[in-house]
């Protein structure tokens, strides 16, 4: 009897032990369920399971897993996510800082529309943290964009800006709103967008999306400024490609246009080529582009590319200053003042050196002074 009595006790005491052993709480439950979910693909289930190990819910506090579970719902394009790991790297509480590592979560869950990735965007690049340069445009945009979607303290900002910076304040307003029409197909603004990412001014540069814009204002609206702008982008500028340089310059250089007949003209004389140079020059000139009338005018006087011709280079200079151009009108001064090639007016040559010397010409301001 004692010795059943005993084997009762043993295997009662076994049966707590093993029930205790796997007994688990909500809390566990919850989190198993998580962690299963989360470890086939399920995005919710993997943000969840995260926040069960940043808190310590049903498991073991761990951050670097909390992290790792915050990455791969991030790597899905949670917006949620993206914060989280953003936050987890800036903040330095789950795992150690690093603010570089930070950024590229900030910058893809600010695009997703998530208001604490947008504000903590806009501060990394007013303060030019985690490697990013510092740029207050760009920090006003994200403010802008946060505003617009509801955040009171976004919007609070936006006012102390507009006080403290009206300048950049209107700037960035701006931007956003030719951002929006160029949306819609307007070609005017999709320059301005093209223009406003090509310089990075009011808001950061992009190269990609100032192609993007150039393009569709050229191609779609038919804008030959936008042309203009990616064929000088193209051949010096931040999107360096001589292949579309060339391509560009010849397209615009069919339709006739006169900036784009200059700038071929400016390339041909650079290289020593004046005969094209001239010929450039000259049909920017007929198109009544003035630089080009100023230098059809200087070659015409040097016989760079054709004939000497001090008539015909007056001619030209004459129509270049009275479209106020400074150089025209020094040059058209300086030969009637000094009678080079045209019987010596120095009341003329006053008038146009006056007029040359008030638009900051110095050279223009000494032979005036030197009477």
């Amino acid at each position: 009897m004692k010795k059943i009595l005993f084997l009762l006790l043993v295997l009662a005491a076994a049966g707590v032990g093993y029930w205790a052993f796997l007994y688990q709480t909500p809390e566990e439950k919850n989190f198993i369920r998580a962690l299963n979910a989360a470890k086939e693909g399920n995005v919710a289930a993997q943000l969840q399971t995260a926040d069960f190990y940043a808190a310590g819910t049903g498991t073991k506090q761990d951050g670097k897993q909390a992290v790792y579970w915050y990455r791969q719902a991030a790597l899905e394009g949670d917006p949620d996510a993206l914060w989280k790991c953003a936050q987890a790297y800036t903040e330095g509480k789950l795992v150690p800082q690093d603010l570089e590592e930070a950024v590229p979560f900030l910058m893809l869950g600010a695009k997703q529309g998530n208001i604490p990735a947008q504000e903590e965007l806009s501060r990394f690049y007013a303060q030019g943290l985690g490697g990013l340069v510092k740029h207050e445009g760009e920090s006003l945009y994200w403010q802008f964009i946060a505003a617009k979607i509801g955040s009171s303290s976004a919007q609070a900002a936006l006012k102390q800006a507009q006080q403290h910076s009206p300048q950049l304040y209107e700037s960035v307003e701006k931007f956003l709103t030719d951002l929006k029409t160029a949306q819609e197909g307007d070609g005017s603004a999709r320059l301005a967008v093209g223009e406003a990412y090509l310089t990075g001014n009011p808001i950061l540069q992009n190269t990609e999306e100032a192609e993007k814009w150039l393009t569709l204002a050229w191609q779609e609206n038919k804008l030959s400024q936008a042309g203009l702008m990616l064929a000088q982008a193209y051949q010096n500028g931040p999107l360096s490609d001589a292949a579309k340089a060339n391509r560009m310059w010849n397209e615009l250089a069919k339709q006739a246009y006169a900036p784009a007949q200059y700038a071929l003209g400016e390339k041909a004389y650079q290289s020593g080529h004046y005969d094209d140079a001239f010929a450039w020059f000259s049909n920017a000139a007929a198109g009544g582009f003035a630089q080009g009338q100023y230098m059809t005018g200087f070659m015409l006087m040097q016989g760079q590319g054709t004939a000497v011709s001090v008539p015909l280079a007056v001619t030209f200079f004459r129509s270049a200053a009275e479209q106020e151009n400074v150089p025209a009108q020094y040059v058209l001064g300086q030969i009637y003042w000094k009678g080079l090639g045209v019987p010596q007016d120095k009341k003329v040559g006053k008038m146009w050196l006056e007029k040359a010397a008030m638009r900051g010409n110095k050279e223009a301001q000494t032979l005036l002074e030197s009477e």
